[in-house]
């Protein structure tokens, strides 16, 4: 595995505008080029440090971007969608934390709303973590 880009984990600051404005994620926002989760890991490494919605049966939680992790699979065909696979790593407070092992809808503020599975949470340095295989 090879640490594509991110902040680090537990001090991930969020990330945006050096400006201190902040754009909030709405699931209507008109993505441009392909859905998000269809997406290449050069789409995603502009969004770490980002800010996501997650809708959960509890309510929405916000998280971060904060990593991706690439996966090397030197027999992986190259016939498949995606042409290098990753893991998505997003960050939350842990009173937010997610049951994990199932899909959710996530937005973003210029990408619009989409599903995506996320795996078994965890805590590192304090904060919740829960990721995502995209293959």
């Amino acid at each position: 595995m090879v640490a594509v880009a991110g902040a680090s984990v537990a001090g991930c600051s969020g990330g945006g505008s050096s400006t201190g404005s902040v754009v909030s994620p709405t699931a209507d926002a008109t993505p441009s080029g392909p859905p998000l989760v269809a997406s290449e890991i050069g789409d995603w490494q502009k969004l770490v440090g980002s800010a996501f919605v997650i809708s959960a049966p509890s309510g929405k939680v916000s998280a971060t971007l904060a990593s991706l992790d690439q996966i090397i699979d030197a027999s992986r065909p190259s016939t498949l969608g995606r042409h290098q696979p990753f893991y998505a790593v997003f960050q939350m407070d842990t009173q937010f934390a997610l049951a994990g092992g199932q899909t959710y809808q996530l937005s973003h503020a210029t990408k619009g709303a989409f599903d995506l599975f996320l795996g078994m949470p965890s805590q590192i340095q304090g904060k919740g973590v829960i990721s995502a295989v995209l293959n």
